[in-house]
């Protein structure tokens, strides 16, 4: 929900054609959660491109490719559209993970991913390109991302988790505490911790602007 109302909320602040959404998810077609996705895209006024499990690598190709451009003014970033990914439960996506030397010579197209997929983070924002991902543990961010793409994240909202992960995250075991239907919104630039109840889904009504 926080991640979906996100997406609209972001939508709002740009003109048509000033910004591009992908949502990458591995939901089951049929699904609540697949349902709940396609019908978030439906509200979407930017349009909005659904990326599967297979299809990561190719988002990943055709992010790299856009950096790159950006990067040596082929492209103009600060006329560019921006461009935002969610990543629904980064977790799932192994390809993402960046094991370079853990991979033998048959994983390369793995490895590469991993490896645009942490270069995107760490250069990506200051060009346009941002990504909004969810993890279900601080394990798993470890495994997905390396100190330097994690410090990248400036914002950052946190659920209950022991008092060392929530240091590692958020330098305070604040989230230790936080008990049932609670969360932490972290901003590091600003130095602020403000404690929040999580969304609920919104109605139909409100997807479709009623």
């Amino acid at each position: 929900n926080m991640i979906a109302l996100s997406a609209r909320a972001l939508a709002s602040q740009y003109p048509a054609g000033t910004a591009q959404f992908y949502f990458v998810h591995s939901a089951p077609p049929g699904t609540q959660d697949a349902e709940f996705i396609e019908q978030l895209g439906k509200a979407m006024p930017h349009g909005f491109a659904e990326v599967r499990t297979q299809e990561v690598p190719a988002l990943m190709d055709k992010l790299a490719t856009e950096l790159k451009a950006r990067s040596s003014g082929e492209i103009q970033a600060d006329t560019a559209p921006a461009i935002f990914v969610f990543i629904h439960q980064l977790h799932r996506f192994k390809k993402l993970r960046q094991e370079d030397d853990f991979r033998f010579g048959g994983e390369d197209a793995g490895a590469d991913t991993g490896s645009q997929f942490n270069e995107i983070i760490t250069e990506g924002s200051s060009l346009g390109i941002h990504l909004i991902p969810t993890v279900d543990t601080f394990n798993n961010v470890n495994r997905s991302m390396n100190r330097k793409a994690l410090s990248e994240f400036e914002m950052r909202v946190v659920f209950q988790m022991s008092a060392n992960d929530s240091s590692s995250l958020i330098d305070t075991p604040a989230a230790s505490t936080l008990g049932l239907h609670r969360s932490i919104f972290y901003n590091e630039q600003a130095g602020t911790l403000e404690t929040f109840r999580p969304y609920a889904e919104p109605p139909e009504s409100w997807w479709l602007g009623q």
